[in-house]
């Protein structure tokens, strides 16, 4: 049962490494990647062209998502209402602030962009839904990392070799005393940004909701109790 268990894991969290900057994947590339042996990878593969996840481009030999992610996307945006949702909680937080509010979901070690609702009244941002970065890189994501448990947060930091990063691991204790993270100019030239975490219905870590605008605007801290409030309710789609 555990080398089933195993198996299917691995099936899973490869479809991960699809990403709006890196849509397709080669065998060999993909088991680098993920430190597997090609064998691995090419039967998990094999298991999830069967059954429509991936599609198999016979020119380049690489592959990318399928429809049945799309109709699985689809069916799960129509049944959790998550864009609906998010934007009841979040259109007063924009209209309250003037600025764009994003939701980053966690998946593994990465931070996923998942919804975006933009202000109109001051500057865009380039971040598009599904963008992904790792959960270390940036304060809106560290938020997440800060707040995941010893064990996984730790295990974290081991994976990504880490452990020695005093700076990352003095931010990370910081943004658990306060319950939220804030930087200056730390993602993007010329903005600021705030962020509480997101949690799940069993208290997990589950992502980050943040506000993000131009660093020459006052200080954003003072919308930490917005951003909170509005962290609360959207705890049943997380």
């Amino acid at each position: 049962m555990t080398n089933v268990l195993q198996s299917t894991g691995v099936v899973f969290s490869l479809l991960n490494y699809f990403t709006l900057q890196k849509p397709s994947w080669g065998v060999r590339e993909l088991a680098r990647e993920m430190n597997r042996s090609p064998s691995v990878i090419q039967r998990a593969i094999n298991v999830l062209e069967q059954e429509g996840f991936l599609l198999k481009n016979t020119l380049s030999r690489t592959y990318q998502l399928g429809y049945r992610c799309i109709e699985l996307g689809q069916l799960a945006n129509a049944t959790l209402s998550f864009s609906h949702v998010a934007e009841q909680c979040l259109r007063p937080v924009v209209e309250e602030c003037g600025e764009t509010v994003f939701i980053y979901r966690r998946r593994d070690d990465f931070s996923v962009c998942s919804f975006i609702l933009e202000s109109q009244k001051h500057i865009r941002f380039t971040a598009t839904v599904g963008d992904r970065i790792y959960l270390h890189q940036a304060p809106f994501t560290q938020i997440t990392l800060a707040f995941m448990s010893d064990e996984e947060q730790q295990a974290y930091l081991e994976r990504h070799c880490l452990q020695a990063d005093n700076e990352l691991q003095e931010k990370l204790t910081c943004w658990a005393e306060q319950g939220f993270a804030s930087s200056s100019e730390a993602w993007q030239p010329h903005t600021q940004g705030i962020s509480v975490p997101l949690f799940n219905q069993q208290e997990q870590a589950a992502g980050s909701l943040c506000i993000a605008a131009s660093s020459q605007r006052e200080a954003l801290t003072v919308y930490k109790e917005l951003l909170l409030t509005a962290a609360k309710q959207l705890k049943n789609v997380m």
